[in-house]
C-alpha cells in the first residue's frame, strides 16, 4: 500500500508540473507581468505609504498587497515540500522506518496547505484582474493570475486527497 501511495504522489507531482509548465510556457505565469492594451488613465487614489521613494510601480503594488509575497512563496514552496515529501516517502517505502512515514505525511500536510493557499491567492488576483479590466479608468497592471485547464487542476486535487488518505491510513496503520 505505500508503493501505491508512492506511485499516486508521483502521478501526482506529474500533472502538476505539467500544470506549471503548461502556465510558464503560456505566458502566463504568476509572476508575469500584464502590460495593459492600451494606455488608460488610471484614477488618483490614494497609494499606502511606501518607505522607498525609488522603488519601481511593481515593487510598490506588490507592496500593497494584503499580505505580500504569498503568492511567491506558495508558487516555490508548494513543488518544493512536494520533493521533500516524495523523498520523505520514498525512504519509508525503502526501510519501512515509521519515522520517515511521520515526517512524510507532515510533509505532506504542508503542501496541501502550500497548494491551498497558492490557488486562494491566484483565484483573487484572476477576480481583481476581472473587476479592474471591468472598471473604466484602471489599468491592469500587477502579477497575471495563474491560468490552467480547470479539469487538470480538478486532477491535481483529487489525486493529492487521495494520497493524504493514503498516507494518513498508512502512518495510523503502521
Amino acid at each position: 500500500m505505500a508503493v501505491a501511495a508512492l506511485l499516486l504522489w508521483l502521478c501526482t507531482a506529474a500533472v502538476g508540473g505539467y500544470l506549471l509548465a503548461t502556465a510558464a510556457r503560456s505566458g502566463h505565469s504568476p509572476g508575469a507581468e500584464r502590460e495593459p492594451a492600451e494606455p488608460v488613465a488610471v484614477r488618483a487614489e490614494p497609494q499606502p505609504r511606501v518607505k522607498d521613494p525609488f522603488a519601481p510601480p511593481s515593487l510598490r503594488r506588490a507592496q500593497a498587497e494584503p499580505l505580500p509575497g504569498l503568492r511567491t512563496l506558495a508558487e516555490f514552496a508548494h513543488p518544493a515540500l512536494a520533493i521533500i515529501g516524495v523523498g520523505f516517502w520514498l525512504g519509508y517505502v525503502v526501510s519501512r522506518d515509521r519515522v520517515f512515514a511521520v515526517i512524510g505525511l507532515g510533509v505532506l500536510l504542508g503542501t496541501v496547505c502550500a497548494g491551498l493557499s497558492w490557488f486562494t491567492a491566484n483565484t483573487r488576483a484572476a477576480r481583481r484582474a476581472a473587476a479592474a479590466d471591468g472598471e473604466p479608468g484602471t489599468a491592469g497592471h500587477g502579477p497575471a493570475p495563474l491560468s490552467v485547464a480547470p479539469r487538470l487542476l480538478i486532477l491535481h486535487g483529487a489525486a493529492a486527497a487521495l494520497t493524504l488518505l493514503l498516507a494518513v491510513l498508512i502512518v495510523v496503520r503502521a
